[in-house]
């Protein structure tokens, strides 16, 4: 990085007088920003959804392996305890790829303009009546922008990470105590 790179908010507004140019590059990085985070977030939610249907693609193979094992006496606890541990993360990954959503408005009464669940309880009308003095002012826009990148943040990003998180817990430590109860059973 050179000097030129580094340059105090002085040396920019020098280099950038406030003029059209500035502002319209100002709006553009803006814009690219907020479509980044948005495709940031978007890639987040698939994420998500592929991990936990990896889980539930994975348990769904442990399940009737480990109903083999259930007839050996020897083995019966650890297939037993491998079996409900299956059941149970594959139970969690679902709660993670199960679609998030809130009904209406937010606690604090206000709508997410940019999101289809409060835009379609809206009718056309009401919708264009409220909206339409969003999109043409650039700083609401952008707060609207905003406010809807914390919601998906919040509200369907972070539940799913969450779920998705107890559900790889729940499949580790119940079958590391069905891989123990084994090993115990075998060298006993």
């Amino acid at each position: 990085m050179s000097d030129k790179d580094l340059q105090t908010p002085e040396q920019s507004k020098q280099r950038w007088p406030d003029s059209p140019d500035k502002k319209r590059w100002e709006a553009l990085l803006r814009g690219q920003v907020l479509g980044t985070t948005t495709t940031k977030f978007f890639n987040y939610v698939a994420l998500a959804d592929q991990k936990a249907q990896g889980l539930i693609f994975m348990n769904s193979i442990l399940i009737p392996v480990a109903l083999n094992w259930i007839q050996d006496d020897r083995f019966q606890l650890s297939a037993t305890i491998s079996v409900m541990t299956a059941i149970f993360s594959i139970m969690m990954a679902l709660i993670c790829i199960y679609p998030k959503r809130r009904a209406g408005r937010k606690p604090d009464g206000t709508m997410n303009y940019l999101h289809f669940g409060d835009i379609a309880q809206m009718s056309e009308p009401e919708f264009l009546e409220e909206f339409l003095p969003v999109v043409n002012d650039p700083s609401r826009l952008a707060e609207a922008a905003v406010k809807d990148m914390h919601d998906v943040a919040r509200r369907i990003i972070r539940p799913k990470f969450y779920w998705l998180k107890f559900s790889y817990m729940i499949f580790f430590f119940g079958n590391l105590a069905a891989i123990l109860w084994t090993l115990h059973m075998i060298w006993s």
